[in-house]
């Protein structure tokens, strides 16, 4: 039960359009599918980190406010420059057909997916309202193997639905190229930049 409540979980909160879709579905139509999954599994790796740590109130690391700060401000700088990356592409917008798949390319993939997750501003507020409502409907008992099934659950359901996206994407990537590709480069630059600005004004501001 914790497993599968985990996986509805996982899938139905990816559904609403943010940063990681948008630069999952920009990434496939650009360059491939490997890429894009490689991107979409870095966000769910951390899907399991952040809902187990939540579930079970227990913390893996511990880091001095200046090492966070730190952590906080490279992963700010690289999601700018990213975003600043699509929008000065303006209608030029380049394709690589066929590109080939590296392993520094799926590892930059994974990264990538990483700090965008861990860039999120509404992330942690969003995974303790989940397991909060989760924990309310005693659906099954919170020992620590549910807890990691749950987990688990969550992690996989959200990159199934990653799947399915990428996979909808290869179907009409053709039609997307022709009328949404400008569109789906400059929309992932704009949330981005604004997701950098955002992170970089709660830090200043603490």
């Amino acid at each position: 039960m914790s497993l599968i409540i985990g996986l509805i979980t996982g899938f139905l909160m990816c559904i609403p359009i943010g940063p990681l879709n948008v630069w999952i579905i920009n990434t496939r139509i650009k360059k491939n599918s490997a890429t894009a999954l490689s991107i979409a599994l870095g966000g769910s790796m951390m899907d399991l980190a952040y809902f187990y740590t939540i579930l079970s109130g227990l913390s893996f690391f511990e880091f001095s406010e200046t090492a966070a700060l730190y952590f906080k401000s490279i992963g700010i700088l690289v999601i700018l420059a990213m975003g600043i990356k699509e929008l000065a592409a303006k209608g030029e917008i380049q394709v690589s057909e066929g590109e080939k798949v590296t392993n520094k390319g799926l590892l930059a993939g994974f990264m990538i997916g990483v700090l965008i997750y861990t860039s999120n501003p509404t992330l942690i507020l969003t995974m303790t309202g989940l397991g909060a409502f989760i924990k309310s409907l005693a659906l099954f008992e919170f020992n620590q193997l549910n807890i990691i099934l749950c987990a688990l659950g969550l992690s996989v359901g959200s990159f199934l639905w990653f799947v399915l996206l990428v996979k909808v994407v290869d179907r009409y990537q053709e039609k997307i190229r022709e009328k949404y590709l400008a569109l789906f480069s400059r929309t992932s630059g704009i949330l981005m930049v604004a997701l950098s600005i955002y992170m970089g004004f709660k830090i200043a501001t603490l």
